[in-house]
């Protein structure tokens, strides 16, 4: 089974993880690591090498693309001989509800695993709507 890992700035992923517990229940596979005020990124950076080496397959969800969780995680995930570490940016709560209801509640192989998150991201794409221009305003 996949842990899910969210990861960026201040408080927010603590957010979403509460998010996720409000509308989904109590799940021990979603961490949390948070650069804070004071943290310095190589701290972040030993957090999360000792994450991903307790866990064999992870799923990582950063908040800002190109933000330092985001690059910090990328670099050390792409110099990772495994296959079954996954990072996505952004994060927003249709992606992230999906990915863990597939991710915890069905058996993913590693090689199912970049097929079913494409997919969700395509689908997930669709649900984001402008309301003023769904209303004909723009």
């Amino acid at each position: 089974m996949y842990q899910l890992l969210l990861i960026g700035y201040g408080k927010f992923p603590s957010g979403v993880q509460s998010a996720l517990h409000y509308l989904m229940g109590e799940n021990p596979n979603i961490s949390v690591l948070e650069l804070v005020d004071g943290m310095k990124h190589v701290q972040f950076e030993e957090e999360f090498k000792t994450f991903i080496k307790d866990h064999a397959k992870v799923l990582v969800f950063a908040d800002l693309t190109g933000g330092a969780p985001h690059q910090i995680a990328a670099r050390i995930i792409l110099e990772s001989p495994s296959q079954d570490y996954f990072l996505i940016s952004g994060m927003p709560l249709s992606v992230i509800t999906e990915l863990t209801m597939k991710f915890q509640f069905q058996e993913v192989t590693s090689q199912d695993a970049p097929g079913i998150i494409e997919q969700t991201l395509s689908e997930c794409k669709d649900l984001m709507v402008n309301l003023a221009v769904e209303k004909g305003k723009i």
